[in-house]
């Protein structure tokens, strides 16, 4: 993920679920990572960058808050729009989707949080593991 083996511009969609918190595990203060672990988030997400096409989309499942993400999906390196939803009881995780080439203003409007079931997914399916398999990314507004 640090350094993907794969050309430029090869993939319509890119998903990761946890894998960016396992990158945060000893970073420290959130609101101020260690310097070793912005790099290695900056290097994941420019990776899943160059390899997405032209309005290609990144799922990224996560534990991470909006507030934490923000800084590192906003980079002005990357050109991507920023949706999310929160899901969970008690315990939350985000899904975030990101596509290339369709920067907003400031790649992150509140306005853009997503409305249920934009993603083709019901409430009760998200509540087991294996909902991203059941997401249908054609259906997708794009």
């Amino acid at each position: 993920m640090l350094a993907l083996p794969f050309s430029d511009e090869c993939f319509d969609v890119v998903i990761e679920k946890g894998t960016m918190d396992v990158l945060f595990v000893d970073s420290g203060d959130p609101w101020n990572p260690q310097p070793s672990t912005v790099s290695k988030v900056m290097a994941m997400l420019e990776n899943v960058h160059r390899v997405l096409k032209p309005d290609g989309i990144f799922i990224s499942i996560t534990f991470g808050q909006p507030h934490f993400r923000r800084p590192f999906f906003q980079n002005s390196k990357f050109t991507w729009s920023i949706e999310w939803s929160t899901f969970g009881d008690g315990f939350h995780y985000f899904f975030y989707i990101l596509r290339k080439g369709r920067r907003t203003s400031d790649g992150w409007d509140s306005s853009e949080k997503l409305e249920m079931p934009s993603i083709c997914l019901l409430q009760e399916e998200l509540e087991g593991e294996d909902y991203i398999f059941r997401t249908n990314i054609d259906e997708m507004d794009c």
